[in-house]
């Protein structure tokens, strides 16, 4: 899960992974992502809330703890006992249509229902569709026309999102690459390569011509949709336009599995994900989230892939693996201020009200990364 604050204070949650073993304070291997999560996210009325959830698929690592941790339902009905739980309120969903064609876990079908309930609200023109908690975007396409009447909530890839939670900005903004259309024809449908896939964009100023930062998030995205998203980035122009294909920061897809190279069963890397990453800009990261990378067969992680990833970076440094950083025995989440000079590493001091540092730093923001 990832959480990115602006400097207005606007967060945008991607995924979420929150177990109740987290919470276990004598165990300092584990980090307890609820209570930092609250402790980094803003109120409003003594109801914590995120502006935009975004999950970018349905599986359960993906969106483990949703339904216990996130208010479903109308806002209006918000409880002191959900107060009292920690139930976080999503101002915004960004809402998938081939979640709707695949379920898989609990949590996946929890997302579902409360989508289903903000789209049941536009269709029927109600008053309260646009109000805090209601507010919902379609990302992508839907295989049979269930979504068509809803167009105008609608963004596709290629389409860049600037508006967030009903507020437009003018320094941060969003690029969508997949899912496509071919995912929901195929008749061999993937979740993985369904993944929502994106890139953020920081400027320092709106009138800037270059990015200060800019982030790829990958799902499960595999070696297949990468092949998608050059050709159709290059082919219409957004590699040179929109420097959609650049990044500073790089969230290695399915946990640093080899899938995004080639197929299991096979050694060589795809030309197509090699291009990928050399688009990566001076001083630029790769994230891995996931359990310690080690030698051996498990995938993911992968250990050939991290070998891969690493002939792209400056050192062995600029690869960082959720479990291990900063320490195996006492992992905390890896935190970047978005600055004019790009990605700083922030201190894991400043974990608990992390979303303040932003603005006291001069920060375009923060995203912090955790397994």
């Amino acid at each position: 899960m990832s959480l990115i604050t602006l400097e207005d204070k606007t967060t945008l949650l991607v995924d979420c992974n929150i177990t109740v073993v987290s919470q276990d304070e004598a165990d300092k291997t584990r980090f307890d992502a609820k209570k930092d999560l609250l402790e980094s996210i803003q109120y409003r009325d003594r109801n914590p809330y995120v502006d935009v959830f975004i999950l970018t698929h349905g599986d359960k690592d993906h969106c483990q703890g949703f339904k216990e941790n996130f208010y479903q339902g109308d806002p209006k009905l918000y409880s002191q006992k959900d107060r009292d739980e920690g139930l976080i309120i999503m101002d915004a969903m960004w809402f998938s249509p081939m979640i709707a064609e695949q379920f898989s876990n609990p949590n996946e079908d929890a997302h579902q229902q409360e989508a289903e309930r903000r789209l049941k609200l536009h269709r029927e023109k109600s008053l309260e569709k646009d109000n805090p908690g209601n507010r919902i975007r379609i990302i992508g396409y839907d295989i049979n026309g269930e979504y068509e009447d809803l167009d105008d909530l609608r963004s596709k890839p290629g389409d860049v999102v600037a508006r967030f939670n009903d507020k437009d900005q003018d320094n941060f903004s969003i690029f969508i690459h997949a899912p496509f259309k071919v995912h929901l024809d195929s008749e061999e449908k993937n979740r993985n390569c369904a993944s929502i896939v994106f890139q953020v964009r920081f400027k320092q100023y709106s009138w800037s011509s270059d990015f200060s930062c800019l982030a790829i998030f990958a799902g499960d995205s595999d070696h297949q949709t990468w092949g998608e998203i050059i050709e159709r980035t290059v082919r219409f122009g957004n590699d040179e336009d929109e420097k959609a294909l650049d990044w500073d920061l790089f969230l290695a897809p399915h946990h640093c599995s080899w899938t995004f190279f080639n197929d299991t069963d096979k050694d060589e890397v795809v030309e197509t994900s090699a291009q990928a990453l050399t688009y990566a800009r001076k001083g630029s990261f790769i994230i891995a989230s996931c359990k310690k990378i080690v030698k051996d067969e498990d995938n993911p992680p992968h250990y050939d892939a991290k070998k891969e990833y690493l002939k792209y970076l400056e050192s062995k440094e600029k690869f960082l693996n959720t479990d291990i950083e900063p320490s195996e025995s006492e992992p905390k989440p890896i935190i970047f201020d978005i600055t004019s000079n790009g990605p700083a590493r922030a201190s894991n001091k400043t974990i608990s009200g992390s979303s303040t540092s932003a603005g006291g730093t001069g920060a375009a923001g923060t995203i912090i990364s955790q397994g």
